[in-house]
């Protein structure tokens, strides 16, 4: 199987490398493409998912693996280059991760904790320190979703260098795989394994 290794590169790079081996593929065939920057594996996604390319990830020691197969003759006539997520200044990274198992926030009147989802994850872009991650598991998929209220918002933390995984199984149990609007299908593993090394955890 083809190895696109773009470690060591930064964007646009990996994406140009990405967007002509996607080019060159068969339909139906698959490709591996490896990265080692974080930036660079959020655009990479974003790029895939736009392209309707089938992508499984794993990360290992800090090197991304994604097994990519083409599903269509078509790709975006976008340049590469538009999808490099450029740095926000007065932006950092916490030492925290969001969990997010429902797509409403506390218990009670199922309306207001929609509302206060919505505004919880809105509120997250306007702090200065941005979370390293945001995990998503059983309803809380649904927030990642087009039509969900917030999926500009998530859209917006993902540009911003956030990386979002979705639980692949709920996904699939809510039958969600056709309108995920944004994030990464992840497995189990994967999700605990960030949780674990998590130095916080927020569950709004």
């Amino acid at each position: 199987m083809r190895i696109v290794d773009t470690k060591g590169q930064l964007c646009p790079a990996p994406l140009i490398a990405t967007k002509k081996a996607l080019k060159e593929t068969v339909v139906g065939e698959s490709f591996i493409v490896l990265t080692d920057n974080q930036t660079s594996f959020n655009n990479l996604s974003r790029f895939l998912k736009d392209n309707n390319a089938d992508s499984q990830v794993s990360e290992t020691g800090g090197i991304w693996t994604l097994k990519i197969t083409k599903t269509t003759g078509d790709t975006t006539p976008a340049k590469a280059e538009e999808y490099c997520a450029t740095s926000i200044s007065h932006f950092q990274k916490g030492n925290f991760i969001i969990v997010l198992s429902s797509d409403k926030m506390g218990e009670g009147d199922d309306e207001l904790g929609h509302l206060l989802m919505s505004n919880f994850i809105k509120a997250l872009k306007d702090i200065d320190r941005l979370p390293q991650k945001m995990v998503f598991y059983n309803g809380g998929v649904k927030l990642a979703t087009n039509g969900s209220p917030v999926i500009d918002h998530l859209k917006d933390m993902e540009k911003m260098g956030v990386e979002l995984l979705l639980c692949a199984t709920c996904v699939n149990h809510y039958s969600l795989e056709s309108v995920v609007g944004a994030g990464t299908l992840s497995n189990m593993y994967s999700i605990v394994e960030v949780m674990a090394s998590a130095g916080n955890i927020v569950r709004p």
